[in-house]
Order: C-alpha cells, then sequence, then structure tokens
C-alpha cells in the first residue's frame, strides 16, 4: 500500500503546533522515509524549535554504543526529578506495589529514574503500603504480597543492573525528546518527572 504524500502535507499543514512538535519528538522513528522532509519542512515554516529537527535525525538513524553512552550519561547527571537534588547521579529502580480488596489485587511493577535517596523512600514506602494493604485481596493477594516483598529485597541486590536496563530502555524510547531538549535541562528533568508519574 503507497502513502498518499500530498494528503500527508495536508494533514501537518492543519496540525497545531504542538501535534507538531509532538511527531518530531516521540513518533519521528516510526514514519516512513518520504514523510520526514514533509515533516521537517512543516518545522521550518513554522519557525519552530530547531532542535526538534535534532530529535527526527536521533529517531531515524541507528544509535551507536557511543551515543546510547552519551545519552545515559546526559540521564544519570540530571537533577533528581523527585528532590531536586544534584550532587548525585541518577539511578533506574523498580517500584513494586501489591493493594487488595477483598476480590481485588492489584499489582504495580514501576520503573521510575530518582536519586538513590528519593529510590529508596519510594521503595520502603511501597512495601510498607504492600505489607499492610496487599494481603486482603483472596486468593491473589495472598501470594502477591510475599511476591512483591521478597522481589523488592532482591531489586536491591541487582540494583545496578536494573538501573542500566531501566536507563537504557527510557534513553532509547525517548531519544528524540532528549535530543531535542539536550540543552534545556529543565525540561528534560520535567519530562523525566513526567514519564515518573505516568508509570
Amino acid at each position: 500500500m503507497t502513502i498518499d504524500l500530498n494528503q500527508i502535507k495536508q494533514n501537518y499543514i492543519e496540525f497545531d503546533d504542538y501535534r507538531i512538535e509532538d511527531l518530531a519528538k516521540n513518533e519521528a522513528g516510526g514514519l516512513e522515509p518520504g514523510v520526514i522532509p514533509i515533516l521537517i519542512d512543516e518545522i521550518n515554516k513554522r519557525g519552530l524549535d530547531p532542535a526538534l529537527i535534532t530529535g527526527i535525525e536521533a529517531q531515524t538513524k541507528v544509535i551507536t554504543e557511543e551515543e546510547l553512552s552519551e545519552l545515559k550519561n546526559k540521564i544519570i547527571n540530571l537533577h533528581c526529578p523527585q528532590c531536586g537534588q544534584s550532587n548525585t547521579p541518577l539511578i533506574g529502580t523498580v517500584i513494586r506495589t501489591v493493594k487488595s480488596f477483598i476480590v481485588i489485587t492489584s499489582y504495580k511493577k514501576t520503573p521510575v529514574i530518582t536519586c538513590k535517596s528519593c529510590a529508596d523512600k519510594k521503595r520502603k514506602n511501597a512495601m510498607i503500603s504492600t505489607a499492610l494493604l496487599g494481603w486482603w485481596g483472596i486468593p491473589f493477594g495472598l501470594f502477591r504480597t510475599p511476591i512483591a516483598l521478597i522481589s523488592t529485597l532482591t531489586d536491591r541486590k541487582k540494583g545496578d543492573e536494573i538501573s542500566d536496563a531501566i536507563v537504557t530502555g527510557f534513553a532509547i524510547e525517548n531519544i528524540g525528546e532528549i535530543k531535542t531538549n539536550w540543552d534545556k535541562e529543565d525540561e528534560l528533568v520535567e519530562f523525566v518527572g513526567h514519564i515518573n508519574r505516568l508509570n
């Protein structure tokens, strides 16, 4: 099936600036090669931030190990999106929470990127919440609660490995956003915090 580039061009003309920016930051990697010049042209015509084009280029090429390392370093050297501290590198961690309400049991496994101190607080709060509220669901609360608590303790032993996997995944999935805001640290910190809250 061939794509209608003229129709896509017309669609982009009708999109508001926010939609164009979102395409450039988050969806360019999935666009057909013939669509990319149309998107770039629309960005230029509107006078939008030229860094958006950097984000598009980052999504449409193969990432080298060196580039991936650079992306990860950028992330871990940001201020903590939770507390604002900048004196320690950020880490990725998994927060496991179980909450039960008689017949309903909710199990969440949430990746977050924060400083170590905030990660420890989040993990501790999740363990307390799980220990108090996880057991009450029958039958799943009785099974998932000890699994979540034991897994949280096990995660601490594999902290470096888990952190690297989370930060790597974040860098690859959000390369457009990171490259677009490379010189705007506050924007990147806000973005990391936003993704933490979404998870």
